[in-house]
């Protein structure tokens, strides 16, 4: 009995000298990467807002894109999501999660992924991945008769693509946890446009204002940040009916007016900038209206705040009733007295 504990003592020795804890991952490796919506000074979001009445949706993710590339750019080492949510002491969002990098440079790139119209491709480089939106269906251009051809490809508005970047990522050898925090900034502008209008009262029940804007950049290279101005392209969008709540009392205050997204009006190149408005009224026409855009965009408004004021006021065309019978304007003989008996009874 003694030899066997002697034995089991020997052998538990023997373990404790061969066996050696390892942890699951090196700890020089690991990473804590913490990215913050900053959505301070958007013009007609969080700032510059011309009229309240009008919704505009709020900038939140609940899931964050990243990107891990060569120091070069290319290409890409790596990529995952971020996805832990919480609200910090300046009311911003911050999404968090781990990171497994070895020593080394990188660049890296994170995007919110909870997006619907954007769509993001050529993401195998840093300096090739773009941001662009959905093309419009082939029907809406008929809805603009025969000026369809002059507005080349028409896209969605693309929602607001909140990135951070770094750029240059040197990890060194540490212990512990490294924490890597970022900012995440918007590369989409938010502008308000609206037209003042009379005989609204002519439009068609719950009918919107299609609206056309030529001379837009049609994507943005969000690694470096470098919008297209190559191919200007056009974005559609719609305006409704509202109350401007700067009108001075005594004037006409209803407008047609919209806050819509853009990757941005196409700088330093020369474009065909102009709108085109589009209502249908209550006897089934279609009315359009053309206008420039280029010397609105050049006001201290459009500059500054991101406000698109058109001054002209368009007048909604009154409705044109055909005469005679039809379904515009029925036409019914007079009634006439007409006395006759009707039995009640069971048939004979």
């Amino acid at each position: 009995m003694r030899g066997l504990v002697k034995l089991f003592i020997l052998l538990s020795a023997a373990l404790a000298l061969s066996c050696h804890r390892r942890p699951l991952f090196d700890p020089e490796d690991s990473a804590l990467l913490k990215v913050r919506l900053v959505t301070d000074g958007i013009h007609n979001v969080t700032c510059d807002i011309y009229n309240p009445n009008v919704e505009v949706p709020p900038i939140t993710s609940d899931m964050m894109r990243v990107f891990i590339y060569e120091p070069d750019g290319a290409p890409i080492l790596s990529q995952g999501f971020i996805s832990t949510k919480r609200i910090d002491e300046n009311g911003y969002e911050v999404l968090s999660g781990p990171l497994s990098l070895t020593m080394g440079r990188y660049k890296l790139l994170s995007y919110n992924f909870d997006l619907d119209v954007t769509q993001i491709s050529d993401e195998s480089s840093y300096n090739t991945i773009q941001a662009t939106t959905q093309t419009v269906p082939q029907y809406f251009y008929s809805r603009f008769n025969t000026r369809a051809d002059e507005f080349g490809t028409v896209l969605y508005p693309p929602e607001h693509l909140m990135v951070a970047r770094a750029s240059e990522l040197n990890m060194h050898s540490h212990h512990g946890i490294k924490n890597i925090e970022l900012d995440a900034h918007t590369i989409v502008d938010t502008y308000y446009i609206q037209i003042k209008i009379t005989g609204a009262g002519n439009m068609a029940k719950n009918a919107k204002c299609q609206a056309l804007l030529t001379g837009v950049a049609p994507s943005n290279c969000f690694g470096p940040n470098i919008r297209n101005s190559e191919s200007p392209a056009s974005l559609y969008f719609e305006m409704q009916r509202n109350i401007d709540p700067n009108t001075r009392d005594g004037e006409n205050n209803e407008v047609l007016c919209a806050v819509f997204n853009t990757f941005g009006k196409i700088q330093d190149v020369e474009s065909d900038l102009h709108v085109t408005l589009s209502v249908l009224t209550r006897d089934g026409k279609t009315h359009q209206k053309v206008i420039d855009m280029e010397p609105i965009f050049e006001t201290e408004d459009a500059r500054e705040r991101h406000w698109l004021l058109i001054e002209e006021e368009w007048d909604i065309p009154d409705i044109v009733i055909p005469e005679g019978n039809g379904g515009f304007a029925p036409d019914v003989d007079d009634w006439k007295d007409i006395e006759e008996t009707i039995p009640i009874g069971p048939r004979n």
